[in-house]
């Protein structure tokens, strides 16, 4: 049996695309579905969903349990291990790993996206965790970093990409009229920046854009209906699934999103994203994508920037399309250094 630990069951597009594929690789290397248990929010659902055996993530006796028949205890992926948000979130992921080794399980550190961690002592954590780790994968270049600065070895780490960048891009869809689609995550100057959201979609109405709000994880569509509130034009659409999410993005010509996952879904369907930076993961992502980036600070000029963004699309479009070759042979090492551990 193999344990899977992460942000899953709580109806967080990304981290159910990253779930996906990590299922995906495990069947195909030769594991049954059913020997891979994941730890959920949602146990019933997530087992629905993906064909897998799953338990609670907070029933800690179960787990504990669990890991007494586990071959092996995957950690990841996704941005598990900061301290920004709260201190529960990695103490809870640090403490998983804990428990698997204390119980002598192989860990897999899989597809990681480290910090920011402020706290000395979490950091010490991470460090110990990766080091005492059977084998482990990174998403990024700064996540690399922050190991390498912790005293790990070069050797110890594959640099790969999100796990999601191993989908193909959709290519050749056809634009329908003028789309802009947008997504907002709850985050803390929400409150004094409403109004302007408002404005610029009003903006982007005028300038004959159909405005749709796109809810991709816990407190969005709330946002969206916040907006609609005072614009009643806007479309907000049900959480998207992994199922309907082709459906919304293709055809569309812009997607400006907060949500990492949301840049790489609309890169993948040939809609041009852009990067809302309210997290240096998102800053991190647009680089890998070559792909634009607006800081929340700045958001008084994102209205008429989107113009301007426009006006080089076709050049955007072939520096993303160029990223995304380079980041699926990237995103394919997770699977190459899951095929190393497991065997």
């Amino acid at each position: 049996m193999i344990m899977v630990s992460g942000y899953y069951g709580y109806d967080n597009l990304g981290d159910d695309a990253i779930l996906a594929v990590l299922c995906k690789d495990l069947v195909d290397l030769g594991f049954s579905s059913q020997d891979i248990v994941v730890l959920s929010g949602n146990p019933e659902k997530t087992a629905a969903q993906y064909g897998v055996a799953a338990l609670p993530r907070y029933d800690l006796g179960q787990i504990w349990r669990g890991l007494g028949t586990a071959r092996f205890f995957i950690s990841g992926g996704g941005s598990l291990l900061q301290d920004v948000t709260s201190k529960r979130s990695i103490l809870y992921y640090l403490g998983l790993v804990e428990a698997a080794l204390l119980r002598n399980v192989p860990v897999i550190m899989y597809a990681q996206g480290i910090g920011p961690v402020q706290s000395p002592s979490l950091r010490s954590w991470v460090g110990r965790a990766f080091r005492r780790s059977l084998a482990s994968s990174v998403r990024d270049q700064g996540s690399l970093e922050f190991l390498l600065d912790l005293g790990l070895s070069r050797e110890m780490i594959t640099l790969c990409a999100d796990p999601v960048f191993q989908h193909e891009l959709v290519a050749d869809v056809a634009t329908e009229g003028k789309r802009l689609l947008l997504n907002l995550r709850p985050y803390s100057q929400w409150g004094e920046q409403k109004e302007m959201w408002l404005d610029h979609v009003m903006l982007w109405q005028n300038q004959g854009f159909v405005v749709e709000f796109v809810p991709l994880g816990p407190g969005d569509a709330a946002m969206g209906r916040a907006l609609q509130g005072g614009c009643a034009d806007l479309k907000v659409h049900p959480n998207l699934t992994l199922e309907t999410m082709g459906k919304v993005l293709s055809g569309a010509n812009l997607f400006i999103s907060m949500r990492l996952h949301g840049l790489i879904f609309g890169a993948l369907h040939d809609c041009l994203p852009i990067g809302l930076n309210y997290d240096p993961k998102v800053e991190a992502i647009s680089k890998q994508l070559m792909t634009p980036f607006w800081e929340l600070g700045d958001l008084g000029d994102l209205g008429q920037g989107v113009g301007q963004i426009l006006h080089r699309a076709k050049e955007h479009r072939l520096d993303y399309r160029r990223a995304l070759v380079n980041l699926h042979g990237a995103a394919m090492g997770n699977r190459a250094m899951l095929a190393r551990a497991l065997r």
